[in-house]
């Protein structure tokens, strides 16, 4: 899956013009430069990702995985179902095996400005209350692709 959700950001930062190693933003939690470094976008990755609304959604994903990862003591062991306002729980490396520490929402935008990836992340804090009966912290990450950059929040 880690190599799916990879090529489809590789897919969205080409289709962007950015170069296969390019600098993102990032800004709230997790405030510091960050290198995007991508594969090659050969004709098969291409065509397997040519649905570019898919392509965002699962290479925001990708991107917000991997940061989560680097930045917090979380990493992902499970995807959530719908409607439960998050994309994946969190677990830690201390804990029993997939044992559920916090949430994880993401979403991302191909084209969108910094304006815009702000309106996306208060939805999205909203949207998370609806699991708020867990009481685990929740992280919020939006992935901009058109100028590289992750806005995240805890709650």
């Amino acid at each position: 899956m880690g190599a799916n959700l990879s090529h489809a950001a590789a897919v969205c930062i080409n289709d962007r013009g950015h170069s296969k190693n390019t600098s993102a933003t990032g800004k709230g939690v997790y405030t510091r430069n960050y290198i995007l470094k991508r594969c090659d976008v050969t004709d098969e990755i291409k065509r397997t990702w040519e649905d570019m609304q898919e392509a965002t959604e699962e290479g925001a994903c990708g991107v917000a995985l991997v940061q989560v990862a680097k930045e917090s003591k979380y990493q992902v062991i499970e995807r959530s179902r719908k409607g439960t306002g998050i994309d994946y729980w969190l677990g830690d490396n201390d804990s029993f095996l997939f044992q559920r520490k916090a949430r994880l929402e993401v979403s991302g935008s191909l084209n969108g400005d910094e304006g815009e990836l702000n309106k996306r992340l208060k939805i999205k804090i909203e949207q998370t209350k609806q699991s708020d009966s867990t009481k685990l912290p929740v992280i919020i990450v939006i992935v901009g692709f058109a100028q590289p950059m992750m806005l995240t929040a805890e709650r």
